[in-house]
């Protein structure tokens, strides 16, 4: 009897430790889950129904424990306690997992943003630091539009909390003017965002700019994130507008500005697995709606101002009303890519281009012609490229003739061959290691909510990839935007046909279900005239 009495007390001691553990991972469990929780998913009742089962588990356990103890079956408390630990086990080994995600999704879907504005002067400069700027006779350019948060706001925060005199204030609309200034000596200093020397270092006359000047002063804050969408569900037929940031940091977390070098307008049908896929040329001229004056101006320019910017200034033009934005860090391509193990590209020109640090000599990148696998170096390079002439290699470019249309098309593949890559990710380790990079390389204006309600769209993408073994399990339709060269007082634009621009956005409203489609009543092929899928928008036009 003592006997007994003993086993009782210890089965007692080791019992309730063991379900205050399985209390405490089951409650983490909850929180995990419950991250996962939206009003417009369906992913709600699978949340609840785990809370539920949770609870339901966490009674019976209970109960059996005290059962089990009250039998006094040494062989069945064992068992019981055995069972209990594997539970405890899979719990705590499923929260880490899910809060792995959660945190990369987290950041991804962030609510914050950040807003950097630097005080630059030219390298030469006698001004060594902000005291230097309190002088009656300095002169600081300032961006004139009050809604302008790195190009205003923030300067104007700095000349409060540093007490600079209002009078030696320059205003501008635009940077490019102000930039102008500074390097002609009609200004002092200038407030810029801190992503200025990948704004402005592809501009002409500006390519050494990270050396020709210096920052003097810096500022940065958070503030609620620029959220402008039209809250359209990924379950049916969106748009998204990809952009490229080919920041000299490996985080998009610092600054809202961008050079908006790359700018793809997408349209996806998750009910046909269809795609369209614009590359817009950076120097398309446009109107820039955010502006005070909307004068019509290189669309990159828009970037200076923002995501929002650069989407309603789209959708200006295009008249597609876009529903998400996403910013890629080209950096971030470089980790991407070299996760996935290399991705597969048909090269179609040899070329050279400079490394991630903009380095020629010793490290410039070489690529044949031909299909290969790239690393992530080798990547960029092939993003970045719009010169196809190898003799150029390790020589500074002059007088060359640049094409923004071979750089979409380069950009087009890369995208198209990161996810074909994707489609093979088959191991935890694998999906954790590109979750962080996202995370730090990606920022959206697609919510929480929307994320979760897209997960059926997908797990469909991902169950016809695993059953597809062409690359193509997604159709993609590459459009292109023909016009002609226009030079302005000396500056090159590119001057869109509105002709090129109507036969994609009915491309565009056809995937996106909002216009039927007209079908081709005639076609004619011949053996000897192979069959070529053609661009919608290239063409010849006259206006």
């Amino acid at each position: 009897m003592e006997k007994k009495k003993k086993k009782f007390k210890k089965a007692v001691l080791l019992l309730f430790p063991l379900l205050i553990i399985y209390y405490i991972s089951s409650a983490y469990f909850v929180d995990a889950v419950y991250y996962y929780n939206s009003s417009k998913s369906f992913m709600t009742y699978v949340v609840y129904a785990l809370i539920i089962l949770t609870a339901l588990f966490i009674v019976i356990f209970t109960v059996r424990g005290f059962k089990c103890i009250k039998k006094n079956k040494t062989k069945s408390y064992v068992w019981y306690f055995i069972f209990l630990i594997l539970v405890i086990a899979a719990e705590i080994f499923i929260t880490v997992n899910i809060n792995k995600i959660s945190s990369s999704l987290s950041k991804i879907t962030s609510s914050e943003a950040g807003y950097s504005s630097n005080i630059i002067v030219l390298n030469d400069s006698n001004i060594e630091s902000i005291d230097d700027l309190k002088d009656d006779d300095a002169k600081i350019g300032i961006i004139s539009d009050e809604d302008n948060q790195e190009g205003h706001i923030l300067p104007m925060q700095i000349i409060e909390e540093e007490q600079i005199n209002e009078e030696n204030l320059a205003s501008y609309d635009e940077y490019i003017d102000m930039l102008d200034d500074l390097y002609d000596g009609e200004i002092d200093a200038m407030f810029v965002s801190s992503s200025y020397v990948s704004l402005f270092a592809s501009e002409d006359g500006y390519e050494n700019i990270a050396n020709e000047t210096k920052v003097i002063y810096e500022k940065t804050q958070k503030t609620t994130k620029e959220t402008s969408s039209t809250g359209k569900t990924l379950d049916e037929p969106f748009t998204i507008l990809l952009m490229g940031v080919d920041s000299n940091t490996n985080s998009l977390a610092k600054s809202n500005s961008f050079n908006g070098d790359t700018l793809m307008l997408i349209t996806f049908n998750p009910h046909t697995m269809n795609a369209t896929v614009l590359s817009i040329p950076r120097d398309t001229r446009v109107p820039i709606v955010c502006t005070r004056s909307k004068a019509k101006n290189k669309i990159n320019s828009a970037a200076l101002y923002g995501a929002d910017c650069v989407m309603d200034t789209i959708t200006n033009f295009t008249g597609i009303e876009i529903d998400y934005w996403v910013k890629v860090n080209f950096q971030g391509v470089i980790s991407l890519v070299d996760a996935l193990g290399g991705i597969d590209v048909d090269i179609p020109y040899a070329f050279c281009e400079s490394d991630s640090k903009r380095r020629f000599g010793k490290n410039t990148i070489y690529l044949e012609k031909g299909y290969q696998t790239l690393n992530g170096e080798q990547t960029l390079a092939f993003a970045r490229n719009r010169h196809t002439w190898p003799q150029y290699c390790g020589r500074k470019y002059s007088n060359y003739n640049s094409n923004d249309f071979v750089r979409g098309q380069n950009q087009q593949q890369i995208v198209k061959a990161i996810v074909n890559k994707l489609k093979g990710i088959d191991s935890l380790s694998e999906i954790y290691d590109i979750l962080d990079i996202l995370g730090d390389n990606v920022d959206t204006n697609i919510d929480k909510e929307t994320m979760i309600t897209g997960f059926d769209t997908f797990k469909n993408i991902i169950f016809n990839s695993r059953n597809i073994t062409s690359d193509d399990f997604i159709g993609t339709q590459r459009l292109y935007l023909s016009g002609y060269d226009h030079t302005i007082s000396g500056i090159y634009y590119f001057e869109y046909y509105k002709q090129s621009l109507n036969e994609i956005v009915e491309a565009m409203e056809i995937n996106l279900e909002l216009k039927e489609p007209e079908m081709d009543k005639e076609f004619s092929f011949s053996i000897n005239n192979p069959y070529e899928d053609t661009q919608i928008g290239k063409g010849t036009y006259s206006y």
